[in-house]
């Protein structure tokens, strides 16, 4: 009797596990199109130094979202089986390698945020110079 409960549990912890992981696709596919939205941002930016700086690392980020998708994509083609049979065996490798994958999204995450906070700073840094300029030309 014990048994049924441990693999209804256990089926119960994996499929949680899926769960998660798909979430982190969609926040994957959200991060994609911030990264987007942010070269095209950068690309606008006048001072070469400030943009060539930013746009760096917007390709490091990208770099690191192309390596996590592709694992994830992984560990998800790897969970699939083990809830469809819960028979088959797995060990500690799952658990860690899913520490691993939310760490690296948090990290990506985290830095996309940062970028993002910096490019909008010299995108509003640069339109108030602009209006700056152009209110002296008017008034001069």
């Amino acid at each position: 009797m014990t048994t049924a409960i441990e693999d209804r549990e256990l089926n119960t912890e994996l499929q949680e596990l899926y769960l998660i992981s798909k979430q982190w696709i969609t926040d994957l596919d959200f991060l994609e199109g911030e990264i987007d939205f942010l070269k095209k941002l950068t690309a606008k930016l006048l001072v070469k130094t400030t943009r060539a700086r930013e746009l760096e690392k917007l390709l490091d980020i990208e770099t690191a979202y192309t390596g996590l998708k592709k694992d994830m994509l992984n560990y998800l083609h790897h969970l699939e089986p083990l809830i469809m049979q819960t028979q088959q065996g797995f060990n500690l490798y799952l658990i860690e390698n899913y520490a691993s994958l939310k760490l690296r999204l948090d990290d990506a995450l985290v830095n996309c945020h940062l970028v993002k906070n910096s490019i909008f700073e010299c995108s509003r840094l640069q339109t108030k110079y602009n209006d700056t300029d152009l209110n002296i030309q008017e008034n001069g």
